[in-house]
This record gives structure tokens, sequence and C-alpha cells, in this order.
């Protein structure tokens, strides 16, 4: 009896977290397949008493219209995520193999992690008074380079942190080694060190990619709107005293949430085993 008491608690423990994670997943999946369902039903059935599906593609045609602001929104969104994720993944990659690999004292090392980790912690509308002020200083403000500069500095913490920790797990034995060989340090960073700390980088750069795809208040607070904000700021704007567009809402729910989500499901794996193995050092 003794023995059976440990295996029973086992199934017990399993059972409970399978219905936890089976209920997560409900959660999050019914919402999302409920928007699908929406934004590929005409405005009349979206609307009607009773349940109908009447298939239509009206939802898409209005917000890809030519007099619409989507289109561009999507257009600023990509081009926001590619240059904020490129721009925080080239800093943090430098920064970090310094911090990890350039024998830097100890406090220095925890001033930095520590400095970067309280970063992560500020509430980033405490921020926005200031930062709306040096944005205007120099222009940028209404501009897709002030959104980029704001998405870098509030990603580029973790980003840093973490590849530091992935840079650790990599021996400096050869870093040493091509040092004696003759290379110079840009050298065995790139060629080296580099390609060893991919996975993790990889595993930040779809992490901070997700981050900026989904980030709503810089866009609202230092755009104007249309055709100058990204995709966020164009859904929130489907939301009017006088009527809210469901089905167009549900379109472009449908179009900027579902690659995003597809992307984090494919990328699952990398995600977690670059985050891991940086996290704990082997």
């Amino acid at each position: 009896m003794a023995t059976e008491q440990p295996t029973h608690g086992r199934t017990t423990g399993r059972w409970i977290a399978g219905v936890i994670l089976g209920g997560a997943a409900v959660a999050t999946i019914v919402p999302l397949v409920w928007m699908i369902m929406i934004a590929f039903q005409s405005p009349r059935a979206i609307i009607a008493p009773d349940w109908e599906f009447d298939f239509s593609l009206d939802n898409f045609a209005e917000i890809f219209d030519t007099d619409a602001v989507f289109g561009t929104q999507v257009v600023n969104s990509l081009v926001l995520v590619l240059a904020a994720t490129a721009l925080t993944l080239v800093i943090s990659a430098f920064a970090s193999y310094s911090l990890s690999q350039l024998h830097w004292s100890r406090r220095t090392v925890l001033v930095v992690l520590t400095l970067a980790g309280l970063l992560q912690v500020i509430p980033p509308m405490t921020l926005v008074p200031g930062l709306y002020v040096t944005l205007l200083n120099y222009d940028l403000v209404g501009t897709l380079g002030g959104l980029i500069l704001l998405n870098t500095v509030f990603n580029l913490p973790f980003a840093v942190i973490m590849t530091k920790f992935y840079f650790d797990t990599i021996p400096g034995e050869l870093r040493e080694s091509a040092s004696i060989d003759g290379a110079g340090e840009l050298r065995v960073f790139r060629a080296v060190m580099l390609p060893l700390a991919a996975p993790g980088i990889a595993a930040v750069a779809i992490f901070t990619a997700i981050q900026v795809w989904n980030e709503f208040l810089f866009g609202l607070v230092f755009t104007a709107g249309g055709r100058e904000a990204p995709i966020t700021v164009g859904i929130a704007a489907l939301i009017q005293p006088q009527e809210i567009k469901f089905g167009a809402m549900a379109a472009v729910g449908v179009v900027t949430a579902v690659p995003i989500v597809l992307l984090a499901v494919v990328a699952n794996r990398q995600i977690v085993a670059g985050l891991t193995r940086g996290a704990v050092k082997g």
C-alpha cells in the first residue's frame, strides 16, 4: 500500500494539471476561432438575432479598400518589427558577448544586468512624458523611426540578459584558441561565437518580434493614427462611440493575430530550447 500512494498522487497531479492546461487551451483557442468565424461572416449575419453562418469576404474587402488605412498600417507594423528586431539583436549580441566573454569585473556585469532588469519592471506609461519631449526635440514624433527606437530601447534589456546567459554556456577556450591562431576579436565573434549562440539569438529574435508586433502604447501616443500608426492602433480605431465595426475588427484581428500565433506555435520548441539553455548554464 505504501508504494501505491505516491503513484496515486502522481496520477491525481497529472489529472489536475491536464484539466488546468486543457481549460487554458480552450480559453485561448475559442476566442480565436470565434474571431475567425466573425471575420468571414457578412455584416448582416453578424448582427442577426439568430445564429447563421453566411460566408463572405466583405470584411476583408472593407479593410483593404484603397481608401482604408489598414493596409498601410500592416506594412508599418512589418517594417517596425523587422527594423526593431534587427537593431535589438545587433546591439544585444555585441553587448552580451562583451559582458560574457571579455572578462569584465563581476561588479560591472552585475550593475549592467541589474539596470537592465530594473528597466523591464518600470511601467512604460510613466516614461511617456520624458520620451515624448525627447522625440519631439529630434523631430521623431509621428515617425516610424521614433517607434523603432522606442521598441528597441524597451526590448533591449531582456535581449541582453538572455543572450548573455546563452554566451555563458559557450566555453571560453574556443575564443582563446581562435585568438591564439591569430583571429581578431571581431572575427572570433563573427566566425566562432556567433554561430554557436545562434539558437539562443533566434529565440530572442522571435520573442522580440512578437513583443514589437503586439505593442500598442507607443503607437497610440507617439503617432496621430491613420497612415502613420501600426496596425494595433488601427484596430482600436474601429471602436467608436456611435458604432463598433465587429466584422472589420475581426478581419483586422485575423490579419494581425493569426500569423503571430502561427509563428509562436511553429517556433515554440525553438523558443523554449533557446531560452532554457541560455537560462540554465550547463
